[in-house]
């Protein structure tokens, strides 16, 4: 499953919660080195144009939640009821 394909299986009326939710994952990560900077610099960029709650700003924050905690981010994906989506990022 593509990115793309991953987000839009997220509803809409989810996504801010969601990115709200995968921003305390990232900031609170005592693995922030395992993050490319390229990737730092991307969210950050979206976050100062408040764009982490679309489409492209949830597939960066995903990737880098998934590099630095898998099993947090699994665990989210489950408590918003998305248990598909963890499925699938438990199989990566």
């Amino acid at each position: 499953m593509s990115r793309e394909e991953f987000i839009r299986r997220i509803p809409t009326s989810l996504w801010h919660v969601a990115s709200e939710r995968l921003i305390d994952i990232v900031l609170n990560s005592p693995h922030g080195s395992r993050m490319s900077s390229d990737l730092a610099k991307t969210i950050l960029f979206y976050w100062q144009r408040d764009q982490l709650a679309t489409e492209i700003g949830l597939q960066r924050l995903i990737e880098a939640a998934i590099t630095l905690e898998p099993e947090k981010t699994v665990s989210l994906m489950e408590e918003l009821g998305l248990h598909e989506l963890a499925t699938v990022l438990t199989r990566r």
